[in-house]
């Protein structure tokens, strides 16, 4: 976001405080084939995680990440995927 212009992040900010209709979480409950969600590691169980696994949606938390699980710890995101590609 640093690099990000003002109007650029307030742009971003607006839309995403916003959301979208439907919301991801129901697009994502929709789909009709194999689904993932990944997590980092140290945010413990979320709340509605239940919800997803119920629906037949893998919860994988990834180690050693934040928010940016891709950029915080690019191999776990690869490993966690390709997992996820193979079942």
């Amino acid at each position: 976001m640093r690099l990000a212009g003002r109007t650029a992040l307030h742009r971003s900010a607006v839309h995403l405080a916003a959301g979208t209709t439907p919301t991801m979480r129901e697009l994502l409950l929709q789909l009709k084939v194999p689904r993932t969600y990944l997590l980092p590691e140290a945010d413990g169980p979320l709340a509605g995680t239940e919800a997803l696994e119920a629906a037949g949606i893998a919860v994988v938390p990834v180690p050693d990440c934040g928010h940016n699980i891709m950029l915080d710890n690019p191999e776990g995101f690869a490993r966690a995927t390709a997992d996820a590609l193979t079942r």
